[in-house]
């Protein structure tokens, strides 16, 4: 479990659509995910469900929290 800071909850909040499809790109050329086999789009998915929950973090004024696990 991890906490995501202040200023990476707000830049997910703030991000828009085409930049968290962006951002997936680099992520999806981790050995992990590419080993196996998720999509950019997927990884775009799960980039803005982490955003809607950074909005309403932020909005409410509450950390964001993540369960990593590989």
């Amino acid at each position: 479990m991890v906490s995501l800071t202040d200023t990476v909850t707000a830049a997910l909040a703030s991000a828009a659509q085409d930049d968290l499809v962006r951002f997936a790109e680099p992520w999806s050329k981790t050995d992990e995910l590419r080993q196996i086999g998720i999509s950019v789009e997927v990884r775009a998915g799960v980039l803005e469900a982490l955003a809607g929950l950074a909005q309403r973090a932020h909005t409410s004024d509450q950390q964001l929290y993540c369960w990593w696990a590989l």
